[in-house]
């Protein structure tokens, strides 16, 4: 079976799976959409973190025994996107079911008490690491119960993801975009995203010229 028919069966299960979880809520496909879509783009993202991180462990200097930890300047200079504790897609799936009782705070120090919160904080951390990104990634994900999110982590914790380059999963965000905006057409809804957003996010990940991080807003 050759990569094209693999990632023709990939999107359409992925799809398949959350489009399952959207008919079981009351949400409709206008509120799902970006949401999800915003879920796709951090969980390669991670992917992209844990590869390039491995890349900097190869050759890390140790202090007393124990490797030196990665920070976020080593990324920079890699021009790859670093990706906070708490906005790693492995933090995420792993919390506890029950958030309120975990006493995790936001980048304000706030205690957060859903799993939406949380994610809605680590979209926050990940804008800050990328002037690009600024006021672009979805952080309505208090709309969602913690059932129906925890469940969306899991869905998209997907190890064939760690397997894809950025253009694929590129024609994997749009191959969503797509399916989305014929549902919300049928249900009378209005709905634009341009192509561009693909690219450039594409481009944040994956980047072949510029810098991500400005270490003064950051």
């Amino acid at each position: 079976m050759n990569q094209a028919v693999n990632i023709k069966k990939l999107e359409a299960d992925l799809w398949e799976s959350a489009d399952l979880l959207r008919v079981g809520s009351k949400l409709t496909s206008n509120q799902y959409c970006m949401p999800v879509l915003g879920l796709i783009f951090l969980r390669y993202a991670y992917s992209r973190f844990k590869m390039v991180e491995a890349e900097i462990l190869k050759n890390r200097p140790s202090r007393g025994g124990r490797v030196m930890p990665v920070e976020a300047s080593d990324f920079v200079s890699r021009s790859a996107l670093f990706l906070p504790k708490e906005a790693q897609y492995a933090y995420l799936v792993e919390l506890p079911e029950n958030i309120s009782a975990a006493g995790l705070l936001n980048r304000h120090g706030e205690v957060m008490n859903s799993l939406g919160e949380v994610v809605n904080n680590a979209m926050e951390l990940v804008e800050q690491q990328s002037e690009q990104l600024s006021g672009v990634l979805p952080k309505d994900y208090t709309m969602f119960s913690d059932e129906l999110l925890a469940e969306l982590l899991r869905i998209f914790n997907n190890n064939a993801l760690d397997d894809v380059g950025g253009d694929i999963v590129g024609r994997i965000y749009e191959y969503f975009l797509n399916k989305f905006a014929k549902n919300i057409a049928q249900d009378d809804g209005v709905f634009f995203t341009p192509k561009s957003l693909v690219k450039m996010i594409v481009n944040v990940l994956e980047p072949t010229q510029g810098i991500l991080l400005d270490e003064a807003v950051a």
